[in-house]
């Protein structure tokens, strides 16, 4: 734009939030949750992760923790540029996905306790065996998630067995869940089946079940103008486009609840992502940049720079 001599009638802005992942400290999204309201800035900075280590201390470490204060001055409009983390595009054949909105999600952590023993000594009606149990409920995410098909999803990505030797009947078992649906109705009624499911398990393995909710994000739906601006975009750069729905979580939907916001995806090979082969070629990712800077400067036009 600068080389061009195009000047903007608003101030354009280039944002790197802070933890978007929220794996290692929970909740996701942290920094656009304070920016947007939904967190309050003291809760998350004394946030810890496993190790007792407290994030704001970690930001202090790292240099980003910024002198000016989050969530002071409002945005006219919000657009976010992303690699699918799919694989609907690729296989489509489609250079740009058009995102309506996040679907709804909520992640769990769950702790089941038996009891530690002797694995030869032990007989097998005898035991309360935490990891039997735990193999019996990550088995129920799944199935849960495919009876509410076609488009619900249940993961168990971090799992930690105790005491994790190997002649011992394991004594407790710690890992997360994580279920999603565009629909929320759907998220509430996974919730509710698979929870019930976990309880029974538990009581036929012998062994207790604690289960807390970390996170709870609703479906988020993105404003229909910043939308078609992306669309329009896409249309006007003949790029081959379709309208979908993130499975992930952006900052995007957080940002949603404070100002006009859209996305724009595009493909990563064998959509592949949270994986060391995640890749994205050059022409899918100047083709997103052109579309995200057209969008960008169709919402200039389209908003009033008073609002």
């Amino acid at each position: 734009m600068h080389k061009s001599g195009y000047v903007t009638r608003h101030p354009i802005e280039l944002i790197n939030w802070t933890n978007e992942e929220g794996s290692r400290f929970s909740p996701p999204m942290m920094c656009s949750g304070v920016f947007a309201g939904v967190f309050t800035e003291e809760d998350v900075l004394e946030k810890r992760d496993r190790a007792g280590i407290r994030f704001g201390d970690e930001l202090d470490t790292i240099g980003y923790r910024g002198a000016e204060p989050c969530g002071r001055h409002p945005l006219t409009a919000y657009f976010e540029l992303h690699i699918e983390q799919g694989p609907i595009l690729e296989a489509e054949d489609k250079t740009i996905g058009i995102v309506t909105g996040i679907q709804g999600a909520r992640w769990y952590e769950v702790t089941v306790r038996g009891k530690d023993a002797h694995a030869g000594s032990t007989p097998m009606p005898l035991r309360h065996d935490a990891l039997l149990a735990s193999a019996k409920m990550i088995e129920a995410v799944s199935l849960v998630a495919k009876e509410h098909s076609p488009s619900a999803v249940g993961t168990v990505g971090l799992l930690e067995n105790r005491p994790n030797s190997s002649n011992v009947v394991p004594g407790e078992v710690f890992f997360t869940i994580d279920i999603r649906d565009p629909d929320d109705a759907v998220v509430l009624k996974m919730e509710q089946d698979l929870m019930q499911r976990l309880q029974q398990i538990a009581e036929n393995g012998g062994v207790t079940i604690e289960v807390v909710q970390i996170w709870d994000a609703p479906a988020v739906h993105f404003d229909q103008q910043c939308v078609n601006m992306v669309e329009e975009a896409a249309a006007e750069g003949n790029y081959p486009a379709r309208r979908i729905v993130s499975g992930p979580g952006h900052d995007a939907g957080y940002v949603a609840r404070v100002a006009p916001t859209a996305m724009i995806f595009v493909p990563c090979k064998d959509g592949l992502s949270h994986n060391e082969e995640e890749s994205i070629t050059k022409a899918h990712a100047e083709a997103g940049a052109n579309v995200l800077l057209e969008a960008v400067l169709k919402a200039d036009q389209f908003f009033n720079p008073s609002e």
